[in-house]
């Protein structure tokens, strides 16, 4: 009987875990991380561009053979990625219709909007402090979703 009861608040601190922090299904990708992954998958990695907003880390992802970029950003607390998240949302806003397509996501650890437009497919993700911004074709929307899938930032 105490090990049922053992059992069974293990169960229940994993299920309030997962649903109020996201613990299991979101991962803080740090710069060195972000850098290897996309290393691996034969990007190129800059440090070198300006960033559109201040932050303590800017990577860029660029590959020959993809027209996009993966703009990473890694801030010192959540408040600043929040910040620059609500920007980017605000600043895309005006040229993306509305409709089913479009949606905005948010968890206790997490905020992600995903827009579509006529011809442009954008994800910006805000996972704790850190947060990417990708800005691709509809043509390309499953690359760019499999990339977010693979550092669970989608």
């Amino acid at each position: 009987m105490k090990n049922k009861s053992i059992i069974l608040g293990i169960v229940i601190i994993a299920i309030v875990c997962i649903v109020t922090t996201g613990c299991m299904f979101y991962n803080v990708v740090d710069k060195e991380e972000f850098n290897k992954h996309f290393n691996d998958l034969g990007y190129t990695i800059s440090d070198k561009e300006e960033a559109k907003y201040e932050t303590d880390t800017y990577l860029v992802a660029t590959k020959s053979d993809v027209p996009f970029k993966i703009e990473y950003y890694e801030f010192k607390s959540d408040v600043e990625a929040k910040k620059v998240y609500k920007k980017y949302k605000d600043s895309i806003v005006d040229y993306i219709t509305t409709d089913s397509k479009n949606q905005e996501t948010k968890g206790a650890v997490f905020t992600r909007t995903v827009a579509v437009s006529t011809d442009e497919y954008i994800v910006i993700s805000q996972v704790k402090n850190t947060l990417i911004f990708i800005a691709g074709t509809n043509e390309y929307k499953d690359t760019i979703d499999t990339l977010l899938k693979d550092i669970k930032y989608l």
